[in-house]
């Protein structure tokens, strides 16, 4: 809001990207503020699993990518159990995985009809061979309301990401305003 006092912002282009906690981050925006807020980009981060804890108020377009090797917050969920050299809430709730993760939100959005990729479409990590990333995307779903997963192959919590990814992820953002 800040920001939009200052500058001029595109009310129906207000994106988020978070890495990790900042993906969390994103979500919890996403399900606080969805009607400010058009699309999230998430890297390995994820949603609340307690659905009483996120009631979005309109479709918030997602697009989700997680590694399958992600050591932090594991690809197929469960419990943070971490040794960090900082003091993480003990009371952190379980999570879901990647999947379970893009599944709530298309719940949420009202999207409908998974379909993934066959094989790798992208390369989106230079430490692995070839095509790396399988997409998995609902084919129905409302204006504003897009889900997507874009899973990582082998790569985990610290790959180094191809110099592809960035213009990737933002023609998606720029193809997703809200309606």
């Amino acid at each position: 809001e800040e920001i939009g006092r200052r500058f001029a912002v595109d009310r129906k282009r207000v994106h988020l990207f978070g890495f990790w906690m900042g993906g969390y981050m994103a979500y919890r925006m996403a399900c606080q503020s969805a009607d400010r807020i058009a699309s999230i980009v998430t890297l390995s981060g994820t949603t609340f699993l307690d659905p009483g804890r996120c009631q979005p108020s309109e479709p918030v377009n997602v697009l989700h990518l997680h590694a399958t090797a992600e050591e932090e917050f594991l690809y197929r969920g469960g419990a943070v159990s971490l040794n960090l050299p900082w003091p993480f809430p003990a009371n952190y709730p379980p999570y879901p995985g990647a999947v379970q993760t893009v599944q709530i939100w298309a719940s949420y959005n009202g999207a409908s009809a998974p379909v993934t990729d066959p094989a790798p479409s992208l390369d989106l990590t230079p430490s692995l061979a070839g095509l790396d990333t399988v997409i998995t995307r609902y084919t129905t779903s409302p204006p504003g309301g897009a889900v997507e997963l874009w899973s990582i192959i082998g790569g985990s919590h610290l790959t180094t990401l191809s110099p592809q990814l960035s213009p990737r992820v933002i023609d998606w953002l720029l193809a997703h305003p809200k309606p």
